[in-house]
């Protein structure tokens, strides 16, 4: 059941902004950056999210084909 919580949560921040790197989204959320890496893994493993390299970083943001009910 938390799990399915901090995925809502997850999905909630992409609402206002497009893409979001890991440690932004675990500030948002006030939760450890190994635990929310290892659910956005999960995340795009599943197809609710993808992920593309800028730089250093990964920005995630919301499968467009799967949208934000996915």
């Amino acid at each position: 059941m938390a799990s399915n919580i901090l995925q809502a949560s997850i999905k909630s921040l992409f609402v206002k902004e497009p893409f979001l790197t890991h440690s932004d989204i675990a500030k948002k959320l006030k939760k450890d950056k190994a635990k929310v890496s290892g659910y956005l893994e999960a995340m795009v493993d599943y197809g609710e999210l993808e992920v593309k390299r800028a730089g250093n970083s990964k920005l995630y943001f919301l499968n467009k084909k799967r949208g934000a009910h996915g």
